[in-house]
């Protein structure tokens, strides 16, 4: 969940379901039997929506593409590098790809030169964050006793200052020479 501008509070939650499916009596109703009885705040966040706040989407997980540029065209954002949603850096990414793409057509001295240095430099980057995102889903969204028993165990034992630190590699950003 996150604070939002206008006193709205943004909340994603996640479940290993069958694709396709809907809930019989509406989605938010499947959201509180699911999470209702978590800690707080999360049964007031499931109160205070409507029906209509709810949006259910599967999520496909694409295989990266060889490159993010053919010819003069370039894709950025989800066209280039689809990420789940786990770590909620989508829209992060493609504003990083506008602004590199920017800044290289106006460093380099032919379209080509540019688009070349563009691929370059995105790719890696975003396929470790669309990695690391996979991963947190992944785990996140374990299943069997044990696996979620380790899995929260670790989390308890895992200093706070680590855990503070950890998004490091993906906040931090600048753009290409």
């Amino acid at each position: 969940m996150a604070p939002l501008a206008d006193g709205r509070v943004y909340c994603f939650a996640a479940a290993t379901v069958p694709p396709g499916g809907r809930s019989p009596d509406g989605e938010l109703a499947e959201l509180r039997r699911r999470f209702g009885a978590w800690h707080d705040p999360i049964p007031a966040l499931l109160e205070s929506a409507s029906p209509a706040d709810v949006l259910r989407h599967d999520i496909e997980r694409l295989p990266p593409v060889p490159t993010f540029v053919r010819g003069r065209v370039a894709l950025l954002g989800d066209a280039a590098h689809a990420m789940t949603p786990d770590l909620g850096q989508g829209a992060c990414r493609a504003l990083e790809d506008a602004v590199t793409l920017a800044a290289l057509l106006d460093a380099r001295p032919t379209v080509a030169e540019a688009l070349a240095a563009y691929d370059a430099a995105r790719r890696p980057r975003t396929r470790r964050i669309a990695r690391r995102s996979r991963l947190a889903g992944a785990v996140a969204q374990w299943g069997s006793p044990p696996a979620v028993a380790l899995r929260d165990a670790l989390m308890r034992l895992t200093p706070g200052s680590v855990l503070l630190r950890s998004p490091a590699p993906i906040l931090s950003w600048t753009t290409p020479p």
